[in-house]
């Protein structure tokens, strides 16, 4: 064999050998590949896209995420004791699940548990066996401060516009961190109220979609207990924002308190509501339930997995999911938090019952609250004053109701006698709406803005909130007809004035029989 054969066997043998080599490393890559992107896959169905990503970028040294929590109980006074008890209950248990007090922001009149009414002066209970939950609560915004301007400025942390408010702390969320309102309180279509102003679901979402584009969360969670709460979201709403929104109750329907006791002179006051506590208690039932395998079980539950439970749990109202989905498969703990003991000591409730003392100090009674016993917020009232009898709230109630029944129902009829094809569809403007367009939101306010200042305050009066409606009907009425909004403005300011003058004397007697402020 001549030597320059053996040269070219030689060459083809190495060339071979390094192609072989080569393809060795390239099988060995792809495997590689291929291993990762199946552990990716089922890494995302485990734990959810967001989380992923989120840990993705903390193992390649990215900024660590944080949660935020925004408590808000958005009305004032005895009669609503359970909204603050509710607030109060959920720090407690978000604190004791490890989420960092300084990352908790609680916005709440604060004027129940020292109200002279409060036979537990300084304290407040959300289970008519448990213990105190209102101490310890870290309250940065109350009395006059709970307005819908400033939680719209805490949620999208403007921290300027909150100076000389309150603690003045805002939500300081980044764009990989996690946000989780709560609020609950009092609603009607498209309405949050607040005590001295309503918070209008077009503000909210405004809000909602400038924080997204600004990138100021990985993802938000948003709990809504008030009645028609879903009429915030219904149709509104985006799917792909990275907002999940749970409410307790749907569009046109009542959510509902719990652990109530009322009649005969006693304290008329509810510890709870259903949805607030179901949530809430859960996150206690767990350890109880299952004890042995609570840690795994706080690992795996997702937000839906709370959803579904809540949502079957209660049983008065429809609990509603909104927004976009996909959060649902997050782990619920990273908006909540997950405790180290899963145990707290509010959840364990004690075997003696509340005993609520009436105000004369010699007359002690008794109260058994039972969980069957639940009551609408709509049908609620108002306490109006330390000093008024029951006989004088009452009253006040009845001729307040009636007279607000009647203004709206003048002030509709005289409209609509102006409004060429209106009044054959007058039902029709007293039903619940069944979508609520955003354009319509501005005719909405300002008409409801009408009434409050020509006639008496809507947001200081719950009654009105279940008539309200009216008006959002009216007002797409008119935008769907060839009114141009300018003469519309002009003639319902017209009515409304005249409506409100002839009763402005009413309403000064009302006001001064009793100050229900």
């Amino acid at each position: 064999m001549s030597r320059s054969r053996i040269y070219m066997q030689q060459r083809v043998f190495f060339a071979t050998s390094k192609w072989n080599l080569k393809s060795v490393w390239i099988y060995c890559l792809l495997s590689v590949l291929c291993v990762l992107v199946i552990f990716s896959i089922v890494k995302v169905i485990i734990v959810g896209p967001n989380e992923f990503i989120n840990e993705c970028l903390e193992l390649f040294g990215g900024d660590t995420k944080q949660n935020w929590v925004f408590l808000v109980a958005g009305s004032k006074g005895w009669d609503n004791y359970r909204h603050q008890a509710d607030v109060s209950h959920a720090y407690q248990t978000l604190l004791n699940n490890g989420i960092p007090v300084d990352r908790i922001i609680v916005m709440m009149t604060d004027d129940v548990a020292f109200d002279p009414k409060n036979p537990y002066r300084g304290e407040l209970f959300n289970h008519p066996n448990g213990s105190d939950v209102y101490q310890g609560v870290q309250v940065d915004y109350k009395g006059e401060e709970v307005r819908s301007e400033h939680f719209l400025n805490i949620l999208n942390g403007n921290k300027a516009a909150m100076i000389n408010l309150g603690s003045g702390r805002v939500i300081e969320s980044k764009h990989r961190d996690n946000i989780f309102v709560y609020f609950v309180g009092h609603g009607t279509t498209g309405i949050l109220a607040f005590p001295e102003n309503y918070l209008y679901a077009d503000e909210l979402n405004n809000a909602l979609q400038s924080m997204y584009s600004n990138r100021k969360f990985s993802s938000m969670l948003l709990y809504i207990d008030s009645c028609r709460a879903g009429s915030l979201f219904d149709g509104i709403l985006s799917e792909y924002n990275s907002i999940f929104a749970v409410t307790a109750a749907g569009p046109r329907e009542s959510s509902w308190s719990t652990y109530c006791n009322e009649g005969d002179g006693k304290p008329d006051v509810c510890l709870g509501d259903e949805f607030s506590c179901t949530w809430i208690e859960d996150q206690a039932n767990l350890g109880k339930l299952y004890p042995l395998q609570v840690n795994e079980l706080v690992e795996k539950r997702t937000v839906l997995n709370h959803f579904n439970y809540i949502r079957n749990t209660v049983k008065l109202s429809n609990v509603m999911p909104y927004g976009d989905f996909s959060i649902g498969q997050n782990k619920l703990s990273s908006y909540i938090g997950k405790s180290p003991e899963v145990f707290s000591k509010y959840s364990h409730y004690n075997n003696n019952a509340l005993s609520f003392n009436t105000r004369n100090d010699t007359l002690k009674s008794s109260v058994k609250f039972s969980k069957n016993t639940y009551k609408p917020y709509q049908i609620k009232e108002q306490y109006n004053g330390k000093n008024n009898t029951m006989k004088q709230r009452t009253l006040y109630n009845s001729i307040m109701r009636k007279m607000m029944y009647k203004v709206f129902n003048t002030i509709l009829q005289n409209v609509i006698k102006q409004l060429p094809g209106f009044v054959e569809h007058i039902d029709e403007l007293k039903e619940l709406p069944s979508n609520l367009p955003l354009n319509v939101f501005p005719c909405y306010r300002q008409t409801l803005d009408y009434i409050t200042t020509n006639c008496f305050s809507l947001p200081k009066n719950i009654y009105s909130l279940n008539e309200v409606h009216v008006f959002f009907n009216l007002c797409t009425r008119v935008i769907d007809s060839k009114w141009k909004s300018e003469e519309f403005y002009v003639l319902f300011e017209q009515v409304v004035h005249n409506v409100c003058s002839k009763n402005s004397s009413t309403f000064s007697n009302l006001l001064k029989m009793i100050n229900i402020y």
